[in-house]
């Protein structure tokens, strides 16, 4: 078999793609995060303006219009960090699908090695991290990698790229073949096979791999990245310009060398748009540039490998990082390196970290003694248990059992006992994510986060007797606030973290006042709980109601169940009170609630809420316990009917006013302010309604232009972008019923009029996201007609699409 060319000039480009975890643990899924807005959450922001814009880049011709779309990780090495990636394939999975196209069809152009890189599963600096937990994070990064990739990764990428000899010896050992450093974490080097170590005089060569030998006697491949081109991308304005980016990297090879050279450069992947927005545009252009010029190949990491093995080998500067300027200083002292301004301190970092420390001990022996009652071998159990949290299917966890449990059916008990500590122990890795010690405060929510993974882990260890509450609170208590409010760790914990714990009754008591406002179903799910309702009652009289029911909870994530007798007294408005009682026997039940139903028809409310409080006991629920996503749902709902009143009643005032207004204005006297508030409300709800159903014919555009032209007289018009943007969402939303529809002229219709009557009202819509929506589409159709086939390659010439970008006709794939 022939050696196959090397050339001699090579460019790759790699973007870490990570976000800190952000599920709340005891829901299992990331809540509502108001700095993101409009989004829900920062994961739906950074996907919108990053993640997806990458899997579909515009390239633009000279006069603006689209060329080429580009999948932009076809053609560069990435990582994605392994919980972010959950998320996406559950919530974004137009771009999870770009992603593995992506990875399969880099196999097939670059020789058999992907572009996608591993990473351990949680964000934790490694050499800070204990030998046992250092594996089992490489290994859960391993097996996530195998499980979104269906291969085995040839690279992995540390995060913060910090590292130490035990580290790169954990990822030999575990079969990783290579990793990428910064430029300044690189020691002394030698040629391959010669014995004395020389000092670089002008830093590291970037242009070439190295082998790094180990204690061991195993080695692994080393690329240190271009730092000063790296930080141009992510901190200067090299993102500005597709071309200057490329014109960079070219002329970051050495002229006087003959050999192979690899230039290649790391960034944090959000700088392609999320940072540096268009970033991605910049990218794609830089990358269709590079391409198309005979002197230089796009590759990757595991290619340039296999076609030019490293002539020298190289040591490492151990306990380094590329974000710390002091090795890794940053994740356990206040070492200086700082987000913010010089004002602050971060005293709290080496407190937090040994509090941490002292707490993982803790439950790791807890842990040991426990679960050796069930599992043939605990920390086997611990490695293998990724399987269980990236498929929770009832065939896979049955599957785990009967491979760690010492017996061959566990009873029920002993399995929520092995599934209890299995998550405790998965919390206690996810608490020491880089995040909560990287910025200023400790009360920022990267570390309220880390600490409410401990919580997590705190609360699942009580049910083994063990409180381990006190120990970290001793150390919390020396790790000093920048904020007066809070003091120290312990009052963050005090204040954030406690309030945030959830509980199975809470989870009960949720779901007991939301069904309130549902139909009652027998089954339900609130995030990681599925509920069963056996029975609900509702009576009604002067504005309040009783609600006496029994709800079973069920945690797919410990398998831990409990059944509640549940009274909600809703006085009315926002006024829910809220409790729980055991239940015990069918007699007991039924006996109850006769009782109390007897006694709110006859009595007066305060002797029901005296009854309730008498025989429940126990904590009380408010609407404030509801968690965040349902308590805003169900406010909506209980205030619809008044905002409707208001919006009517906004509405007579304006008709009846509006020829004061008009003569206000052509005065030029401002309208008064409780006049103006309530005439752009009155628009802005006529306006949304105009759009409800999409105007369909030309009479309806002609009132809805009346009704812009009427706003703009009043001197109150909805500001454009606002108004584009209703359409773009409304036209995204049509597109998105391509998929199912056996006619799609009726959906190009509509989109069409609505597009071109947003043009008539000089309104700007941004069709990037209805042009997404349409490729999606296509993607999903199938057994398209030749003539409904050329119906969409019409449209898409509508929606500024070149065809060339557009799936082929007959079966899409």
């Amino acid at each position: 078999m022939s050696k196959k060319p090397v050339f001699p000039r090579y460019v790759c480009i790699h973007g870490h793609f990570y976000q800190p975890p952000r599920e709340n643990p005891w829901l299992g899924a990331v809540e509502r995060e108001e700095g993101a807005a409009p989004y829900q959450n920062w994961n739906e922001r950074i996907t919108a303006e990053c993640y997806a814009p990458n899997a579909r880049s515009r390239i633009l011709d000279d006069r603006g219009k689209v060329a080429r779309i580009s999948n932009n990780y076809e053609k560069i090495s990435f990582n994605f960090g392994p919980t972010l990636l959950s998320w996406i394939a559950e919530k974004a999975p137009a771009v999870f699908r770009g992603l593995k196209t992506a990875d399969h069809r880099s196999r097939s152009d670059r020789g058999g090695h992907g572009n996608a890189l591993a990473q351990p599963y949680t964000h934790v600096i490694l050499p800070l991290t204990e030998t046992r937990d250092l594996l089992t994070q490489i290994r859960w990064g391993i097996a996530a990698f195998r499980h979104t990739w269906g291969r085995s990764p040839e690279g992995m990428w540390l995060p913060e790229t910090a590292v130490d000899v035990k580290t790169l010896e954990a990822l030999a050992q575990e079969g990783v073949e290579f990793a990428l450093l910064a430029p300044h974490q690189a020691g002394r080097f030698r040629p391959a096979g010669k014995k004395e170590w020389q000092e670089f005089k002008e830093g590291v060569n970037p242009r070439r791999a190295y082998w790094c030998p180990l204690p061991s006697g195993k080695k692994i491949a080393l690329f240190f990245y271009d730092g000063t081109l790296s930080h141009g991308i992510a901190f200067q304005n090299i993102l500005t310009d597709g071309e200057g980016y490329a014109r960079s990297l070219l002329e970051a090879f050495d002229p006087l060398d003959p050999s192979p050279q690899l230039v290649h450069v790391a960034t944090d992947g959000e700088s392609y748009g999320h940072h540096r927005p268009f970033g991605d545009m910049a990218l794609a252009y830089a990358l269709n540039r590079l391409e198309n010029d005979s002197r230089v190949r796009l590759t990757n990491y595991g290619q340039f490998l296999e076609l030019c093995p490293p002539q020298f080998e190289v040591e490492i500067r151990e306990n380094t990082s590329w974000s710390c300027a002091h090795g890794i200083g940053r994740w356990q002292e206040d070492c200086g390196c700082r987000s913010g301004g010089w004002e602050q301190h971060q005293r709290w970092r080496g407190p937090l970290r040994e509090g941490l420390n002292r707490l993982k001990k803790e439950l790791d022996i807890l842990f040991e003694e426990q679960g050796s009652i069930g599992l043939t071998d605990p920390w086997q159990a611990r490695d293998a248990y990724v399987e269980v949290v990236l498929n929770r299917s009832a065939d896979n966890t049955e599957r785990f059992l009967r491979e760690q449990a010492i017996q061959e059916r566990l009873s029920p008990e002993d399995r929520v006992r092995a599934w209890k500590l299995l998550e405790m122990q998965h919390n206690s890795l996810l608490m020491f994510t880089s995040c909560g010690w990287f910025f200023d405060e400790i009360s920022g929510p990267e570390t309220k986060q880390i600490l409410k993974y401990a919580c997590r882990a705190i609360q699942l260890a009580r049910d083994f007797g063990r409180d381990l509450e006190s120990l970290l609170l001793s150390h919390l208590s020396r790790a000093p606030s920048n904020l007066e409010e809070y003091r120290d760790g312990r009052g963050v914990w005090e204040r954030l973290i406690q309030p945030s714990a959830v509980d199975l009754n809470q989870v009960l008591a949720h779901q007991a006042i939301a069904s309130l406002y549902r139909d009652p179903e027998e089954r339900s799910a609130v995030y990681c709980y599925d509920l069963k309702n056996h029975d609900r009652e509702v009576q009604r009289q002067n504005g309040t109601q009783l609600a006496v029911g029994r709800l079973q909870v069920h945690s797919r994530l410990t398998g831990d169940e409990q059944e509640m007798i549940y009274v909600i007294l809703h006085f009315g408005g926002l006024d829910f009170y809220c409790r729980l009682k055991a239940y015990h026997t069918p007699e007991d039940y039924k006996a109850f609630k006769s009782g109390l139903q007897e006694l709110y028809q006859t009595a007066s409310l305060g002797e029901v809420y005296d009854r309730i409080k008498e025989f429940c006991g126990g904590r009380h629920y408010y609407l404030k316990d509801l968690f965040l996503e349902e308590r805003r749902h169900l406010i909506d709902l209980i205030l619809n009917g008044r905002l409707e009143e208001y919006y009517q009643q906004m509405g007579e005032w304006v008709r009846a006013d509006e020829g004061v207004m008009k003569k206000l204005v052509d005065w030029e006297v401002p309208i008064p302010p409780p006049m103006g508030w309530a005439l752009r409300l009155s628009l802005k709800k006529a306006w949304d309604q105009a759009l409800e159903e999409g105007p369909a014919d030309s009479r309806q555009w002609e009132a809805l232009s009346r009704l812009v032209e009427r706003m703009k007289k009043l001197e109150f018009p909805i500001e454009k972008n606002q108004m584009a943007e209703t359409i773009q969402g409304k036209t995204a939303l049509w597109m998105k019923d391509l998929s199912g529809a056996s006619d799609p002229s009726a959906i190009f219709g509509r989109v069409r009029e609505l597009l071109a009557g947003a043009g008539r009202l000089g309104l700007s819509v941004n069709l990037w996201s209805v042009q997404n929506s349409f490729l999606d589409a296509c993607l999903l159709a199938a057994d398209l007609s030749p003539q409904v086939w050329t119906e969409y390659r019409a449209f898409a010439e509508e929606l500024a699409l070149p065809v060339s970008v557009v799936p082929g006709g007959g079966a899409i794939k």
